[in-house]
This record gives structure tokens, C-alpha cells and sequence, in this order.
């Protein structure tokens, strides 16, 4: 038990250091008298013994510093009123102030008031029993010099209890944020993971039919059945792309998730919509007090469907977050077909900033689409005010079908 208590309270090597020079001080006082003439008093043995447990308390100030300033008090200034001994400003006053400032600092609100009010009935008790600190003015100096360090380290410990508190709290309203928003991008990746997967079953369903048709094609020769198998091979390749998007996609096998392999011809999903439908998206907005305006520039491709899904939906994400949080009127939406990619831009009127409670399927839902195809998404205020998304879009290679349809037919 012993060993376990040395462990709990044992002081550190630089608060040792500390109280090892005091001591060697005080000896110097007590044997030499260094400090005047007026506080010695008592046989000098006497003193450099009381003096040497006093000081020795300073090795505790850290580790039990209500203690520390008990046993100082106790061992050095209540004993004045039966043995007389030094007191003295230099080896006596200025370690009680320091104990008593570190009990401040280091122990609770109750414990460091203790810990001041034993100090105090020491300082009481050698102002009673020296006559030279009698006077109303020596007491209040003496006071003074006690108190006003320990409030200023008791002030400081408060300050930064404050501070670790705001900090906790902060800490968690960030952790709080961040899962958050990790489960908005789980749940971001479980809708697009069953879009895609309704696109490639339907691309599936549309290589069984471009099949068929060539196997009863090729009843009739051979080079009719080409354009079909080759519209397939097209479709086929989508579909793996799709395929692996989708598996990058997946984190977590949800309960409502269907086999692909279970969609029959028959059963498999309508095609996800495109850009061929954000026209269709903009009466209803407009009719809710949002007027868009859409620009295309550039000569529009065909683009796979898990792309054209992904184009319509940052469209539809960024006008209803516009509707919803930003307060504006009017809205842009600009789509800008360049060789290698597909740039979209939608900017609103209203305000500056989204806000800070809005986490989920907005931003968040954008930049998971966004990086499924290696693209870039960035939003924030515009030049002129108002609210900017701006995403670009790698395009892809060309297929087999549409270099064929590029080549002129003889």
C-alpha cells in the first residue's frame, strides 16, 4: 500500500530540485542570518530543523498541494505560538505565498479556498506573536502578498478549465458533424449504388433483346447480324464500367438490396433519367418561385447512362438545395461540352453561404457522384454574390457504335 501511495503522490524531479534549493537557502538564512535582524529568534538548531521541514513541502506543491500547505503551516508557522523561531521574509513568507498560489492552481475551487484559508490562519498566527507585525499596515501588506498571487493563479486555472471545456465541446460538436456526414455519404452511396444498379440491369435486359435479334438474324445471313452483336459488344462494355462503379460504390450489403441476377428481361428497372429530362425538372421549380434559365454550349454526345444519371442528378441536387436553403429567386444552369469534358454550372442569387445545419444530400451528394467518375466538384460564393457549383466531368472514349456512326456511309 505504501508502494502504491509513493506512486500516486510522488513528486516530480523539478519540483524536488526546487525544494532542495530552497532549502540550502533557508539553512543559509537561518545559520548566517541574511535576512535582518528583527525575525530571528530561538535557538538556530532549532530553526534550520523547522525551516528544512517546511521547505521540504515544496516538493509537493504539484502533486498534493492542499497538503503541502498544511504541513508548512503546521510544521513552521503555528509553532511560533509555543517555541518562538525564525520567520523570515526570504526563507519563511515568499514559499508560503508559492505554496499557497500553487494550491490555487492546482486543486479544485473548494480545496484551493482551504488551502488559502489555512495560510491565512498561519500569517494570523506569527502576526499575533511578533510584535513588529502587529500594525494594521504590515497585516494588510502580508495579506496582500498571500492573497492576490493565489486569485491570480486561481483566475488562471479557471481560464483554462473554460478553455478545455469550449475545446471538449467543440471537439464534440466536430466528431458529432463529421458522422454526420459520413452517414449522409453512406447513405448517398446506397442510392447511387441502386441506381446503378437499375442501369445495369437495364443495360443487361437491352443485350439479351440486341442478341436475340442477331440469332434470328443470322437465319437470314450472316452480315445482318452484325450491327446487333456490335450494338451489344457497346452496351457490354457500359455495363462492366457500371459494374465496377458499383462495386466501388458498395461498402455495405443493405437488407432491401436485389441480385441482378434475379431481373428477368421482363422485370428489369426503366432507364434512370438524363439530361434529356432537366428540361422536364424546370416548370415546377419555376412554378415554386424559382426561375432558371439553362444555357448549353458546345455540340451535345451520348454518354453512358450512369453518366447521363449522374449529370441530371448534381443538376437536381444543386437547384433544390437553391430552392430549400439559399432564399434566392433566380438560378442558372449551364452545361458546356468541351473534347475530353462535360462542365456543369449552376449558380443562384441568393445567399453567400449554405447553411451550417445543412449536411446530408446536397454537397455532400454531389461530390460522392462526382468522384465515382474521376471528376471534380467545387461550390462556394460567386463573383457577384449568390451561390456557385461548378463540376466537371471527364467524358468518355468514343465507342465502336459511335465511331461507326461518325464514318460517313459510301
Amino acid at each position: 500500500m505504501l508502494k502504491s501511495y509513493w506512486r500516486a503522490y510522488r513528486p516530480p524531479t523539478v519540483d524536488v530540485l526546487i525544494a532542495a534549493a530552497f532549502i540550502v537557502f533557508g539553512q543559509l538564512v537561518t545559520w548566517f542570518r541574511l535576512d535582518g535582524p528583527d525575525g530571528y529568534v530561538g535557538p538556530r538548531p532549532l530553526n534550520a530543523i523547522l525551516n528544512a521541514l517546511f521547505l521540504a513541502a515544496l516538493a509537493w506543491r504539484r502533486r498534493a498541494p492542499l497538503a503541502a500547505v498544511c504541513w508548512a503551516v503546521g510544521v513552521y508557522f503555528l509553532p511560533t505560538a509555543l517555541v518562538p523561531h525564525d520567520i523570515t521574509f526570504a526563507a519563511g513568507g515568499i514559499p508560503l505565498i508559492f505554496l499557497t498560489a500553487s494550491a490555487g492552481y492546482h486543486c479544485s475551487r473548494r480545496r484551493a479556498v482551504l488551502a488559502a484559508a489555512v495560510a491565512m490562519a498561519g500569517l494570523a498566527t506569527i502576526t499575533l506573536t511578533m510584535p513588529y507585525l502587529r500594525s494594521p499596515s504590515a497585516f494588510l501588506w502580508n495579506t496582500l502578498f498571500m492573497l492576490v498571487p493565489w486569485f491570480g493563479a486561481r483566475a488562471l486555472r479557471e481560464r483554462e478549465d473554460r478553455a478545455a471545456t469550449l475545446a471538449a465541446a467543440l471537439a464534440t460538436e466536430r466528431a458529432s458533424k463529421e458522422v454526420a456526414l459520413r452517414d449522409a455519404a453512406n447513405a448517398e452511396r446506397a442510392h447511387i449504388a441502386r441506381e446503378l444498379h437499375d442501369i445495369v440491369a437495364h443495360s443487361v435486359s437491352m443485350m439479351v433483346i440486341q442478341i436475340g435479334a442477331a440469332r434470328m438474324q443470322l437465319q437470314a445471313g450472316a452480315g445482318s447480324a452484325q450491327e446487333p452483336l456490335l450494338d451489344a459488344e457497346d452496351v457490354g462494355r457500359q455495363t462492366l464500367d457500371d459494374l465496377r462503379r458499383l462495386l466501388g460504390v458498395l461498402r455495405a450489403d443493405e437488407p432491401d438490396a436485389r441480385d441482378p441476377g434475379d431481373d428477368s428481361v421482363t422485370g428489369a428497372q426503366p432507364p434512370q433519367p438524363g439530361l434529356t429530362q432537366v428540361e422536364a425538372m424546370l416548370p415546377p421549380l419555376r412554378a415554386a418561385g424559382l426561375d432558371v434559365e439553362m444555357e448549353v454550349d458546345g455540340e451535345p454526345v451520348p454518354l453512358p447512362a450512369a453518366l447521363d444519371l449522374t449529370c441530371f442528378r448534381i443538376i437536381q441536387e444543386a437547384l433544390t438545395n437553391t430552392l430549400k436553403h439559399g432564399g434566392a429567386t433566380r438560378a442558372s444552369v449551364q452545361l458546356r461540352y468541351t473534347p475530353d469534358a462535360l462542365l456543369i454550372a449552376v449558380a443562384d442569387d441568393g445567399t453567400a453561404a449554405p447553411p451550417v445545419d445543412r449536411v446530408g444530400h446536397g454537397l455532400v451528394g454531389i461530390g460522392e457522384r462526382v468522384a465515382l467518375f474521376g471528376g471534380t466538384a467545387k461550390a462556394g460564393p460567386g463573383r457577384g454574390g449568390g451561390w456557385r457549383v461548378h463540376v466537371e466531368l471527364p467524358l468518355p472514349a468514343p465507342t465502336a457504335h459511335d465511331l461507326r456512326a461518325a464514318i460517313p456511309s459510301s
